[in-house]
């Protein structure tokens, strides 16, 4: 994450394109964070390693019953 006094230098210097560039580094790290943490709930180990196999369907999640009848 970067500290908040790079974030501000950022936004004064480059206004609303700076927001923009912030906001789209943010979501970028927060959907590979996620990206990892759904390839780990597969069962598929390490996330990070580059061979992983994605079309692997022997194995899934299982989602308890309690968040299903939620939605």
């Amino acid at each position: 994450m970067l500290p908040v006094t790079q974030i501000l230098d950022i936004i004064k210097k480059q206004g609303a394109t700076g927001v923009l560039a912030l906001w789209l580094w943010y979501t970028h790290s927060e959907v590979q964070e996620l990206k990892h943490r759904l390839y780990d709930c597969y069962g598929k180990g390490n996330s990070s390693a580059v061979h992983q196999d994605v079309n692997d369907t022997s194995k899934y999640a299982v989602i308890p019953k309690d968040e299903i009848n939620e939605e």
